[in-house]
C-alpha cells in the first residue's frame, strides 16, 4: 500500500521550528483556561446561590445553605489558587521564549510595572491564596438585602477573619479599604479582568511580533488541510479548519 504523502508533509510540518515556536508560544493558553475555567465554575456557584436566596429554599433549610456555602468555599479556593499559579506560569512562558533585552520582554515588564507590581489588588489576592492554603478558612456569610429595584444576595467574607496572617504591605493596605464584611465576587470579577486583560494584550502582541511566522505557517496549514482532505487522512492533522480560520481572523485584525 502507497504511504499517502500528506502523512510525511504533516510529520515535517510538525517538526518544523516555525510551528514549534508557534506551539510554545500558545503553550500558556492551558493554564489561562484552568483559570477562566475556576472563575466560571465559581460565577455559575454564585448564581445557584442567588437563585436558593430567591426561591427562599437556603433560609428555610439550613443543610441546603450549608452544601451551597461549602461548595462556594471550595470554588472561591480554585479560584484564587489557580490565580497564583498563573501568575508564576506566565513569567516562566516569558522567561522561556523572550530573552530579558528583547522587545516583549521589555513591554512585558512595562506592562507588568503599570498594572501589577504594587497593585494593592493584585498583593491581596496573591496573599489571600497563601492565606488559603497555609492559614484557614475565612469566615463567609451569606447575606440577602431588599430594595426598591429588587433583592441582592451576596456572598461575603468577614474581614476580622483575615486579621490572624501576616499579610504584605500593600496587600494590608487593601484589606484595610474594605467593609467589614465585602462581597468576594466583587474582588473576583476585578481581578479575572484584570488578568484577561493581561493575556489578551500578552497573546496579541506575540502574534504581532512573530507576524511573519505566524503567516507562514497558516499558509502551510491550508496546504496540509487540502492534501490531507485529498489523501483521507485529516485525523492525522494537529489542526482543525475551525483552527485556521480562527487564526485567520486574528491575522486579518491586525494589518
Amino acid at each position: 500500500m502507497k504511504f499517502p504523502q500528506a502523512l510525511h508533509l504533516i510529520e515535517d510540518f510538525k517538526n518544523s521550528d516555525d510551528y514549534t515556536l508557534i506551539k510554545n508560544i500558545e503553550s500558556i493558553k492551558n493554564s489561562y483556561q484552568i483559570f477562566s475555567g475556576n472563575y466560571a465554575d465559581f460565577k455559575a456557584a454564585l448564581k445557584e446561590h442567588k437563585e436558593k436566596s430567591d426561591d427562599g429554599s437556603m433560609w428555610h433549610d439550613k443543610k441546603i445553605r450549608s452544601e451551597i456555602q461549602d461548595k462556594l468555599v471550595r470554588l472561591m479556593y480554585n479560584f484564587f489558587s489557580s490565580s497564583f499559579t498563573l501568575v508564576y506560569h506566565t513569567r516562566n512562558h516569558k522567561r522561556k521564549l523572550h530573552k530579558p533585552n528583547t522587545v516583549i520582554a521589555i513591554e512585558y515588564q512595562s506592562y507588568l510595572n503599570e498594572n501589577f507590581v504594587d497593585n494593592p489588588l493584585h498583593c491581596f489576592v496573591i496573599d489571600f491564596r497563601n492565606f488559603l492554603c497555609h492559614s484557614s478558612l475565612p469566615y463567609i456569610i451569606s447575606a440577602k438585602k431588599f430594595g426598591n429595584d429588587g433583592n441582592t444576595t451576596t456572598f461575603r467574607i468577614k474581614k476580622a477573619s483575615l486579621q490572624r496572617f501576616k499579610w504584605a504591605p500593600v496587600a494590608k493596605s487593601h484589606i484595610e479599604s474594605l467593609s467589614d464584611t465585602f462581597d468576594i465576587e466583587e474582588i473576583v470579577d476585578l481581578y479575572f479582568n484584570k488578568v484577561k486583560n493581561l493575556h489578551e494584550w500578552y497573546r496579541v502582541r506575540q502574534i504581532q511580533f512573530y507576524k511573519d511566522v505566524y503567516e507562514r505557517v497558516l499558509l502551510e496549514k491550508k496546504t496540509l488541510l487540502k492534501l490531507a482532505t485529498e489523501d483521507r487522512v485529516t485525523q492525522a492533522l494537529p489542526f482543525s479548519q475551525s483552527d485556521i480560520e480562527r487564526e485567520e481572523l486574528i491575522l486579518n485584525s491586525l494589518h
